[in-house]
């Protein structure tokens, strides 16, 4: 009869094994997969078109400040978007971002959210942002806000689409203009 191994040594080779597999797999090194919304292709009129500043954010703000002034609307503007662009990536759907500022400025959304998690105004404000960029938001046609399931995932539609599963807001009053 084999003598058995013992358990020390066997779970010490374990996590060597779990160690070696987690240093190799690129998803664990915590970067991004590539999935950012604009790879998702979300549907919509406000998902038409993607804003791109090209440059680091100094050299955008350098050069807009040199053309318009470090405190024109311009400057606010660009600024915003360099804001959107730490958060959904090079590609920035300024239409839905513009209109998701719209939804928890003008609606009870963010007092709400701030109700039940007891988080700040701010950081509610960037989770949204941050769960609009993981598609698990988005601005439908009507300009409502919807909580969504992304192409691709275990939960996705059938056919391998969006799923859209829970209105979470109404269109506010005023709406972020679509091209």
């Amino acid at each position: 009869m084999a003598a058995k191994k013992n358990p020390g040594a066997r779970r010490a080779q374990k996590n060597a094994r779990r160690a070696a597999r987690k240093r190799n797999d690129p998803r664990t090194s915590g970067t991004s997969r590539g999935r950012t919304l604009y790879d998702l292709d979300p549907p919509g009129l406000y998902y038409e078109e993607w804003n791109t500043p090209a440059g680091t954010d100094k050299q955008v703000m350098d050069k807009v400040s040199g053309a318009f002034g470090t405190d024109s609307a311009e400057a606010a503007t660009m600024r915003r978007l360099l804001d959107y662009r730490t958060i959904y990536g090079p590609h920035i759907p300024v239409a839905a971002a513009a209109h998701l500022d719209l939804i928890l400025q003008d609606t009870s959304l963010v007092a709400e959210l701030h109700m039940s998690s007891g988080s700040a105004t701010d950081d509610i404000r960037e989770s949204m942002h941050s769960l609009h960029a993981m598609g698990t938001l988005l601005v439908a046609d009507d300009g409502s806000l919807w909580m969504t399931i992304p192409p691709g995932t275990p939960h996705s539609a059938p056919d391998g689409g969006w799923s859209f599963i829970g209105q979470k807001a109404d269109a506010p009053a005023e709406s972020a203009p679509v091209s």
